[in-house]
């Protein structure tokens, strides 16, 4: 009975810990959510941060219950090792030891905090290393980020993806005074004159453009796209290649910009949920006592004082 209790919260651990494993995954394989502004992307955010916060809640529970270096241990190597399911090897290595050392240091500072305490309060006793262990998880996940964005940028290079470029634009749209009626004036540019460009890049370079944007107006040419669409078409592609060759210089701080990005936009959502941290282990610890999965026994200890 007493081995069962000790291990009640490991299998929930390791569930919760292979859940957040598996979200976190698809993050390492390009960088373009880190630019979405989409909804879909703010949801999966939350999930992975209610994970971070309940996977480490859930450490702590386990390791301050069993009391027992050997089982909290134990099942840190057993989650650490779920990385080896889901990522590439090399990223699985430096995600496994970065997260067994933040079980290690948690595990660590929780056994002198309860072999020091007085009297147990355990949203004071529990909560900080709960927090500390989450911002070491976040920690570890943006290392892990900055190394495959690093191996991504190396590999294809980078480019700012399409839904940022649109949203720009939306938000600084152009003057409409008489665009219609110009727009309706505009010159078709037919497949000939692209190809005719295409030979000639200079002239294109002249005008401070990149002739890639010629495939983009050959595409436009052949959907026999409206003026409008064509006039928004070679913003969106001037403007993409103006940011370009703005970052070009730039490309080996852009990993650790984005693993910045990501560092705080985790703790930003992750330090928020971990004020719900302080009731709800206020609650687990009323909920086992009433239980009886847990019992707390009142000590008097003689106090030596010195009087003058």
């Amino acid at each position: 009975m007493i081995n069962f209790k000790k291990l009640i919260f490991a299998p929930l651990f390791l569930i919760s810990f292979l859940t957040l494993i598996y979200l976190t995954t698809p993050l390492f394989r390009s960088y373009d959510f880190i630019f979405s502004l989409s909804l879909n992307t703010l949801i999966t955010l939350i999930y992975i941060s209610v994970l971070i916060s309940f996977s480490s809640l859930l450490f702590i529970l386990l390791a301050t219950i069993a009391e027992d270096w050997r089982i909290s241990l134990s099942t840190a190597i057993i989650g650490s090792a779920i990385a080896f399911v889901f990522m590439d090897p090399v990223f699985a290595v430096i995600f496994a030891v970065a997260i067994f050392i933040s079980f290690l240091l948690s595990n660590l500072s929780l056994d002198v905090a309860l072999k020091s305490y007085l009297n147990f309060q355990p949203s004071s006793l529990l909560g900080p290393p709960a927090r500390h262990l989450s911002g070491l998880l976040i920690l570890t996940i943006c290392i892990v980020y900055f190394f495959s964005t690093s191996k991504i940028i190396a590999q294809n290079g980078f480019q700012i993806p399409d839904s940022l470029i649109d949203t720009a634009i939306k938000m600084a749209p152009l003057p409409t005074t008489g665009t219609q009626t110009e727009q309706a004036n505009l010159p078709q540019i037919t497949g000939e004159q692209i190809e005719l460009l295409k030979k000639n890049p200079d002239l294109i370079k002249q005008s401070g453009l990149d002739p890639k944007i010629l495939d983009s107006l050959a595409n436009s040419s052949k959907t026999s796209l409206a003026p409008q669409e064509l006039s928004n078409n070679l913003i969106k592609q001037t403007v993409k290649d103006q940011v370009q060759n703005f970052l070009k210089p730039y490309l080996g701080f852009v990993p650790a910009v984005l693993a910045i990005l990501l560092f705080l936009t985790f703790q930003f959502l992750v330090s928020i949920l971990n004020l719900l941290i302080y009731p709800l282990l206020w609650l687990i610890f009323l909920i086992l006592e009433k239980t009886g999965f847990v019992k707390f026994e009142t000590e008097q200890r003689t106090v030596k004082k010195m009087v003058v």
